[in-house]
């Protein structure tokens, strides 16, 4: 039965990555030093180049923060689901799935209304007193992490409470029977089992903001480009497609690094297999 996965993976990610590797390690007329057959040249110049340099971290800290928020936001939620009545627990699942289904650029176009100089929240803060002019919330890194919070919160919510359904209500039971309080039942014995599913979604939601594309595209600037962007712009516009490449593969290699370092500390502190 894994057959036709595995030929799909193979197929449609292992063979076109592979051969993104394999033009990454080749020149471009272009280059300051042009080389003959195969060289790291690429990777080089993807280290040393200010605004690349600037958007690896950019993106990393945007994805981190985004991904810290989102569970901070979806794992209260992800409780209320387990502890509500049936009525509040579809209407929260409803709108889970109904946001699944939504369209990104619409989303997106709704962030920039909601952010804009006149757009509601500036208009509530003003009427409050906080600020006598509007901010400039859209085109940042703020507006950036919001729309990448919203976006993520279904990958968030679905894994996690899939993970807590599997834990039997005795165990919370016998904990709070045994003297514990509530604080401490969530801290030592929720929190633990709940884990594959908190590692799932925090996987998930930060793969999602890694490689995202179209919300920093839109509601960001020039000065909060991604990675995916710079990467994007030699590919379709400077047709540099060696360097291109080798930004997106050490992206890919960071993002690999980051989810093993994470699933080790996982492993380590909270002692559970993920």
């Amino acid at each position: 039965m894994l057959g036709p996965l595995i030929a799909f993976m193979f197929i449609f990610y292992a063979v076109p990555f592979g051969n993104m590797a394999y033009e990454s390690l080749h020149s471009w007329p272009g280059d300051d030093k042009p080389h003959v057959g195969l060289s790291v040249f690429q990777y080089e110049k993807t280290t040393q180049k200010s605004r690349t340099v600037k958007s690896l971290k950019r993106t990393f800290r945007i994805s981190i923060i985004s991904t810290i928020l989102t569970f901070i936001i979806c794992f209260p939620i992800t409780l209320l689901l387990l502890r509500s009545s049936p009525r509040i627990k579809v209407g929260i699942l409803l709108v889970t799935f109904i946001s699944l289904a939504s369209s990104l650029i619409i989303r997106n176009y709704g962030w920039l209304v909601v952010l804009a100089d006149a757009g509601p929240i500036n208009n509530i803060l003003i009427w409050l007193k906080i600020f006598e002019f509007p901010k400039r919330m859209a085109y940042s890194e703020g507006a950036i992490i919001t729309a990448l919070v919203h976006y993520c919160m279904p990958f968030m919510i679905l894994p996690i409470y899939g993970s807590l359904l599997r834990i039997p209500a005795s165990n919370a039971e016998a904990s709070l029977s045994l003297g514990a309080n509530a604080w401490t039942t969530l801290r030592r014995v929720i929190l633990p089992l709940s884990m594959p599913g908190i590692f799932g979604g925090t996987m998930l939601s930060f793969a999602i903001c890694m490689s995202s594309y179209v919300t920093p595209l839109m509601l960001g600037s020039p000065s909060t480009a991604m990675v995916s962007q710079v990467a994007a712009e030699q590919i379709e516009v400077q047709l540099n497609f060696p360097w291109g490449s080798a930004i997106i593969i050490t992206l890919t290699l960071g993002s690999f690094l980051i989810v093993f370092i994470y699933a080790a500390l996982v492993g380590k502190v909270m002692r559970v297999d993920v």
